[in-house]
Protein backbone atom coordinates (compact mmCIF):
# COMPACT_ATOMS: atom_id res chain seq x y z
CA UNK A 1 0.00 0.00 0.00
CA UNK A 2 1.23 3.59 -0.52
CA UNK A 3 2.03 5.59 2.28
CA UNK A 4 -0.26 8.40 1.54
CA UNK A 5 -3.18 6.11 0.60
CA UNK A 6 -2.25 4.34 3.87
CA UNK A 7 -2.27 7.15 5.93
CA UNK A 8 -5.93 9.08 4.97
CA UNK A 9 -7.18 5.72 4.88
CA UNK A 10 -6.29 5.92 8.68
CA UNK A 11 -7.61 9.19 9.48
CA UNK A 12 -3.63 9.99 9.71
CA UNK A 13 -3.28 14.06 10.69
CA UNK A 14 -0.02 15.98 9.68
CA UNK A 15 2.64 15.14 11.40
CA UNK A 16 1.94 11.49 13.18
CA UNK A 17 -0.33 8.67 13.75
CA UNK A 18 -0.98 6.54 16.85
CA UNK A 19 -0.56 2.96 15.54
CA UNK A 20 -3.36 1.42 18.71
CA UNK A 21 -6.36 2.99 17.18
CA UNK A 22 -9.33 0.61 16.70
CA UNK A 23 -9.87 2.42 13.09
CA UNK A 24 -6.91 0.11 11.91
CA UNK A 25 -8.71 -3.39 13.22
CA UNK A 26 -10.84 -5.26 11.22
CA UNK A 27 -13.43 -6.72 13.12
CA UNK A 28 -12.25 -10.85 11.09
CA UNK A 29 -9.65 -12.35 12.64
CA UNK A 30 -6.63 -12.54 10.32
CA UNK A 31 -3.72 -14.24 10.08
CA UNK A 32 -1.86 -10.98 12.15
CA UNK A 33 -3.35 -11.67 14.98
CA UNK A 34 -2.06 -14.92 15.14
CA UNK A 35 1.37 -12.80 14.60
CA UNK A 36 0.72 -10.31 17.90
CA UNK A 37 -0.02 -11.32 21.36
CA UNK A 38 -2.79 -8.70 21.42
CA UNK A 39 -2.86 -6.43 18.36
CA UNK A 40 -5.56 -4.15 20.10
CA UNK A 41 -2.52 -2.75 22.60
CA UNK A 42 -0.11 -0.67 21.66
CA UNK A 43 0.90 3.22 21.71
CA UNK A 44 3.68 3.97 19.07
CA UNK A 45 3.68 6.80 16.31
CA UNK A 46 3.85 6.63 12.44
CA UNK A 47 6.09 9.95 11.75
CA UNK A 48 7.33 11.32 8.49
CA UNK A 49 7.24 14.77 9.53
CA UNK A 50 6.79 17.00 13.05
CA UNK A 51 4.96 20.12 13.41
CA UNK A 52 7.23 22.97 14.30
CA UNK A 53 8.09 26.50 13.14
CA UNK A 54 12.14 25.88 14.10
CA UNK A 55 14.67 25.72 11.25
CA UNK A 56 15.71 21.89 12.09
CA UNK A 57 15.32 18.75 9.88
CA UNK A 58 16.21 15.25 10.51
CA UNK A 59 18.87 13.10 8.47
CA UNK A 60 18.35 9.58 7.61
CA UNK A 61 20.40 6.81 6.00
CA UNK A 62 18.73 3.54 4.81
CA UNK A 63 20.33 0.12 3.80
CA UNK A 64 23.64 -0.17 5.27
CA UNK A 65 25.95 -0.46 6.33
CA UNK A 66 28.23 -1.25 3.80
CA UNK A 67 31.72 -0.40 3.32
CA UNK A 68 31.75 1.28 0.23
CA UNK A 69 29.62 4.09 1.72
CA UNK A 70 28.91 4.17 5.36
CA UNK A 71 32.47 5.17 6.34
CA UNK A 72 32.59 8.20 3.53
CA UNK A 73 29.16 9.35 4.90
CA UNK A 74 30.21 9.53 8.72
CA UNK A 75 32.91 11.33 7.56
CA UNK A 76 31.23 13.93 5.57
CA UNK A 77 28.85 13.96 9.12
CA UNK A 78 32.10 14.31 11.56
CA UNK A 79 33.30 17.36 8.97
CA UNK A 80 29.76 19.46 9.35
CA UNK A 81 29.55 18.46 13.16
CA UNK A 82 26.31 16.89 12.47
CA UNK A 83 24.54 13.82 13.24
CA UNK A 84 21.93 11.61 11.84
CA UNK A 85 19.44 8.43 12.06
CA UNK A 86 20.98 5.35 9.99
CA UNK A 87 18.50 2.42 9.40
CA UNK A 88 20.34 -0.57 8.99
CA UNK A 89 19.44 -3.78 7.31
CA UNK A 90 20.17 -6.56 9.99
CA UNK A 91 21.91 -8.72 6.91
CA UNK A 92 24.52 -5.57 6.67
CA UNK A 93 24.92 -5.65 9.85
CA UNK A 94 25.99 -8.85 10.64
CA UNK A 95 27.93 -9.15 7.63
CA UNK A 96 30.19 -5.53 8.73
CA UNK A 97 29.39 -5.09 12.56
CA UNK A 98 32.37 -3.21 12.97
CA UNK A 99 30.81 -0.75 10.39
CA UNK A 100 27.39 -0.83 12.87
CA UNK A 101 29.57 -0.30 16.07
CA UNK A 102 31.24 2.49 14.35
CA UNK A 103 28.06 4.52 13.39
CA UNK A 104 26.71 4.35 16.86
CA UNK A 105 29.82 5.32 18.47
CA UNK A 106 29.96 8.11 16.96
CA UNK A 107 27.10 9.29 17.91
CA UNK A 108 24.63 8.47 15.80
CA UNK A 109 21.28 7.14 16.01
CA UNK A 110 19.99 3.81 14.68
CA UNK A 111 16.75 2.29 13.91
CA UNK A 112 15.56 -1.23 12.13
CA UNK A 113 15.26 -1.55 8.43
CA UNK A 114 14.22 -5.36 8.53
CA UNK A 115 16.67 -8.11 8.11
CA UNK A 116 16.70 -8.56 4.63
CA UNK A 117 15.02 -5.19 2.50
CA UNK A 118 11.69 -7.81 1.83
CA UNK A 119 8.63 -5.61 1.10
CA UNK A 120 7.29 -7.03 4.36
CA UNK A 121 3.87 -4.74 3.27
CA UNK A 122 3.64 -7.73 -0.06
CA UNK A 123 4.49 -10.57 2.73
CA UNK A 124 2.74 -12.68 5.02
CA UNK A 125 2.31 -11.56 8.81
CA UNK A 126 4.38 -14.60 9.46
CA UNK A 127 7.38 -13.47 7.10
CA UNK A 128 6.86 -9.89 8.14
CA UNK A 129 7.59 -10.93 11.52
CA UNK A 130 10.17 -12.45 11.06
CA UNK A 131 11.97 -9.68 9.07
CA UNK A 132 11.35 -7.19 12.01
CA UNK A 133 11.99 -8.90 14.90
CA UNK A 134 15.16 -11.10 13.28
CA UNK A 135 16.70 -7.23 12.24
CA UNK A 136 16.10 -6.29 15.21
CA UNK A 137 17.81 -8.77 17.52
CA UNK A 138 21.35 -8.74 15.20
CA UNK A 139 21.22 -5.00 15.49
CA UNK A 140 20.68 -4.77 19.42
CA UNK A 141 23.30 -7.60 19.80
CA UNK A 142 25.53 -5.76 17.79
CA UNK A 143 25.37 -2.21 18.39
CA UNK A 144 24.55 -2.91 22.24
CA UNK A 145 21.91 -0.26 22.35
CA UNK A 146 17.96 -0.71 22.46
CA UNK A 147 15.82 -0.11 19.14
CA UNK A 148 13.05 1.90 19.03
CA UNK A 149 12.55 2.91 15.68
CA UNK A 150 11.43 1.02 12.75
CA UNK A 151 11.50 2.06 8.53
CA UNK A 152 9.44 -0.13 6.40
CA UNK A 153 11.59 -1.19 3.09
CA UNK A 154 10.27 1.49 0.45
CA UNK A 155 8.53 3.31 3.27
CA UNK A 156 5.41 0.45 2.50
CA UNK A 157 2.90 -0.47 5.11
CA UNK A 158 0.09 -2.12 5.67
CA UNK A 159 -2.51 -3.55 9.23
CA UNK A 160 0.17 -6.33 10.07
CA UNK A 161 3.24 -4.38 9.98
CA UNK A 162 1.69 -1.55 12.02
CA UNK A 163 0.40 -4.06 14.37
CA UNK A 164 3.98 -5.95 14.55
CA UNK A 165 6.23 -2.61 14.85
CA UNK A 166 3.84 -1.69 17.34
CA UNK A 167 4.45 -5.21 19.60
CA UNK A 168 8.02 -4.60 19.16
CA UNK A 169 7.45 -1.00 20.79
CA UNK A 170 9.04 0.82 17.67
CA UNK A 171 7.68 3.97 16.19
CA UNK A 172 7.78 3.78 12.25
CA UNK A 173 9.69 6.77 10.96
CA UNK A 174 8.65 7.62 7.52
CA UNK A 175 9.95 11.08 5.62
CA UNK A 176 8.97 13.87 3.77
CA UNK A 177 12.06 14.71 1.55
CA UNK A 178 13.63 12.41 -0.74
CA UNK A 179 16.77 12.76 -3.16
CA UNK A 180 14.31 13.70 -6.40
CA UNK A 181 14.43 12.02 -9.46
CA UNK A 182 15.66 8.42 -9.30
CA UNK A 183 17.21 9.20 -12.85
CA UNK A 184 19.30 11.55 -11.68
CA UNK A 185 23.08 11.23 -12.06
CA UNK A 186 23.69 14.93 -10.85
CA UNK A 187 25.05 15.47 -7.16
CA UNK A 188 24.20 19.15 -7.89
CA UNK A 189 20.37 18.69 -9.18
CA UNK A 190 19.75 15.97 -6.00
CA UNK A 191 21.70 18.57 -3.41
CA UNK A 192 19.87 21.53 -4.86
CA UNK A 193 16.52 19.42 -4.56
CA UNK A 194 16.80 18.44 -0.91
CA UNK A 195 17.93 22.06 -0.14
CA UNK A 196 14.69 23.82 -1.52
CA UNK A 197 12.44 21.04 -0.54
CA UNK A 198 13.27 20.75 3.09
CA UNK A 199 11.91 22.78 5.74
CA UNK A 200 11.18 23.00 9.96
CA UNK A 201 10.19 19.42 10.69
CA UNK A 202 10.83 17.51 7.43
CA UNK A 203 12.44 14.01 7.76
CA UNK A 204 14.62 14.02 4.82
CA UNK A 205 15.53 9.78 2.92
CA UNK A 206 18.96 9.08 2.03
CA UNK A 207 20.95 5.68 1.73
CA UNK A 208 23.93 4.47 3.16
CA UNK A 209 23.47 0.66 1.31
CA UNK A 210 22.19 -1.18 -1.75
CA UNK A 211 18.96 -2.78 0.03
CA UNK A 212 18.12 -6.05 -2.33
CA UNK A 213 20.82 -4.97 -4.22
CA UNK A 214 23.44 -6.68 -1.71
CA UNK A 215 22.27 -10.64 -2.38
CA UNK A 216 23.02 -10.05 -5.80
CA UNK A 217 26.61 -7.38 -6.12
CA UNK A 218 26.94 -8.55 -9.57
CA UNK A 219 23.73 -7.58 -10.47
CA UNK A 220 22.08 -4.92 -12.76
CA UNK A 221 20.02 -3.69 -9.32
CA UNK A 222 22.93 -3.44 -7.67
CA UNK A 223 24.90 -1.34 -10.12
CA UNK A 224 21.87 0.74 -10.36
CA UNK A 225 20.96 1.35 -6.94
CA UNK A 226 25.41 2.05 -6.12
CA UNK A 227 25.05 4.61 -8.92
CA UNK A 228 22.20 6.26 -7.01
CA UNK A 229 23.88 5.79 -3.74
CA UNK A 230 27.42 7.52 -4.85
CA UNK A 231 25.59 10.49 -6.35
CA UNK A 232 23.65 11.10 -3.15
CA UNK A 233 27.16 10.77 -1.22
CA UNK A 234 28.59 13.07 -3.40
CA UNK A 235 25.53 15.44 -3.18
CA UNK A 236 26.25 15.22 0.77
CA UNK A 237 28.56 17.61 1.60
CA UNK A 238 26.26 20.59 -0.67
CA UNK A 239 22.99 19.30 0.95
CA UNK A 240 24.51 20.13 4.77
CA UNK A 241 25.95 23.58 3.36
CA UNK A 242 23.06 24.29 2.08
CA UNK A 243 20.70 24.32 4.53
CA UNK A 244 23.06 24.88 7.30
CA UNK A 245 23.35 28.52 4.79
CA UNK A 246 19.47 28.70 5.30
CA UNK A 247 20.01 28.32 9.51
CA UNK A 248 18.37 24.99 9.10
CA UNK A 249 19.80 22.80 11.97
CA UNK A 250 20.24 18.59 10.31
CA UNK A 251 19.32 16.52 13.67
CA UNK A 252 18.93 12.57 14.55
CA UNK A 253 15.04 11.92 14.10
CA UNK A 254 14.96 11.75 17.96
CA UNK A 255 15.95 15.26 18.52
CA UNK A 256 13.74 16.21 15.88
CA UNK A 257 10.91 14.63 18.23
CA UNK A 258 12.37 16.61 20.84
CA UNK A 259 11.63 20.00 19.05
CA UNK A 260 8.30 18.87 18.37
CA UNK A 261 7.65 17.89 21.87
CA UNK A 262 9.07 20.68 23.81
CA UNK A 263 7.20 23.00 21.40
CA UNK A 264 4.07 21.48 22.37
CA UNK A 265 4.53 21.89 25.78
CA UNK A 266 4.84 25.37 26.09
Amino acid sequence: MQRRGFLLGAGAVAGGLSAGASALLPRDRTEADAEVADPRRGMQEIIWSVPTGEPVAALTFDDGPHPDLTPHILDVLDRYDVKATFMVMGYAAESYPDLLVEVVSRGHEIGNHTWSHLHVAKTSATTARSEIERGTHVLEDVAGVPVGLFRPPQGRLNEAVVRLATNMRQDIVLWSVQRGEKRWRSSRSVARHVIDDAGPGDIINLHDGIGRGTFEPASVLAHTLMGRRLVELDALPRIIEGLQQRRMRVVPVSELRYVANRAAET
